[in-house]
C-alpha cells in the first residue's frame, strides 16, 4: 500500500487524470498522504506573443501560458479532502521533473503519479517527456497515467 504520493499536474486533463489517480489509490488508506504539484515557468503575455510569433506553425499549438496554478490547485485538494485525505499542495517555478523529484525526495514518498499527453514528435522536442524524465531519476515507484 502506498501512504506517501506525489502526483504532478498542469491544469490540463491528463494532469486531472493523475490526480484523480492518486486519490483513488490513497482513498481508504486512512495513512495516506498526498502531495500536489504544479511546476512552470510562468511567460509574461507579451514573451508568449514573440515566443509564438517566432516558431513554425506546427509548434505554435503547444505553446501555452501557464494555467491558472491557484484554481488547479483548489481543484485537487478539494477533490482529495472530499475524499478524506490528507493533502499538501505545491506550486513551484521550477523545471516539472524537478518539483516532483525533489518533494518526492522530501516527502519520503512511496509513488509518484504523472499523466503522459502523449505529445506529437513537436511536442516532445520542444517539451521533453516528464514522464521519462521521472522514470530516469525517481526515488520510488512511478505511475503513468495515459
Amino acid at each position: 500500500m502506498f501512504n506517501k504520493i506525489v502526483v504532478g499536474t498542469d491544469g490540463s486533463t491528463h494532469g486531472d487524470k493523475a490526480v484523480r489517480a492518486a486519490i483513488e489509490i490513497a482513498s481508504g488508506n486512512p495513512e495516506a498522504e498526498l502531495n500536489v504539484v504544479m511546476a512552470y515557468h510562468p511567460m509574461s503575455a507579451r514573451e508568449l506573443s514573440e515566443t509564438k510569433q517566432m516558431l513554425p506553425e506546427d509548434f505554435r499549438a503547444i505553446l501555452h501560458a501557464h494555467y491558472p496554478a491557484e484554481e488547479t490547485l483548489v481543484r485537487a485538494k478539494k477533490r482529495a479532502e472530499t475524499a478524506g485525505i490528507s493533502v499538501t499542495v505545491h506550486e513551484i517555478d521550477d523545471d516539472p521533473t524537478e518539483a516532483l523529484i525533489k518533494i518526492a525526495e522530501k516527502t519520503g514518498a512511496d509513488l509518484i503519479i504523472v499523466g503522459s499527453r502523449r505529445e506529437s514528435l513537436a511536442g516532445r522536442m520542444m517539451h521533453g517527456s516528464v514522464s521519462t524524465k521521472v522514470l530516469h531519476h525517481a526515488p520510488c515507484s512511478l505511475l503513468v497515467v495515459t
